[in-house]
């Protein structure tokens, strides 16, 4: 990071908090919603966060098969093997024992905001569930099929939540 990302972009550590760190970890927690294809760009046209990134993404590899079905948000795509290969598995082989435990601290799918569909129908969400249970059966795989068990304490589905302001006695 240090060749490639700006200074001023960098939190900056002392020594002390450099030695401090090391070894503090109670547990690693993952945000995983979809993958990408990812290729080096050395000269980024943004600025800041996605320029210091230095990559140029996609969601469909070069034929131009996407990823897996996309969801509202044209970022999210479903791709649950992601979950396993990419974060789990490489956690795991990198790290090994020495983090104490996993939590996927964000997961979900987000829909095609629809305001016709009636309440009964946007409660048929065969989708969401696809999402989830395709993501828990790989989550499943890390903790079983690998040669040290990843060490998955947690998961948690994300949601949206609605706050209703100046509703009383709601049913």
């Amino acid at each position: 990071m240090i060749d490639c990302v700006p200074c001023e972009n960098l939190a900056a550590f002392s020594d002390g908090e450099a030695e401090m760190l090391k070894g503090s970890v109670d547990f690693l927690g993952l945000n995983y919603y979809t993958g990408v294809f990812a290729a080096n760009d050395p000269n980024p046209t943004h600025i800041g966060y996605l320029g210091d990134q230095r990559l140029e993404i996609s969601f469909s590899d070069a034929t131009g098969k996407a990823l897996g079905p996309q969801a509202g948000s044209f970022w999210l795509h479903m791709y649950p093997q992601g979950m396993y290969n990419m974060l789990i598995k490489y956690v795991n082989d990198k790290y090994g024992d020495k983090i104490p435990a996993i939590y996927i601290t964000e997961n979900g799918w987000d829909e095609k905001n629809d305001e016709k569909l009636k309440v009964k129908d946007a409660c048929v969400d065969s989708m969401r569930e696809d999402y989830h249970k395709s993501h828990l059966v790989y989550l499943l795989k890390s903790m079983k099929e690998m040669t040290v068990p990843a060490n998955v304490k947690g998961y948690f589905a994300w949601s949206c939540v609605i706050i209703l302001n100046g509703l009383k006695d709601t049913p």
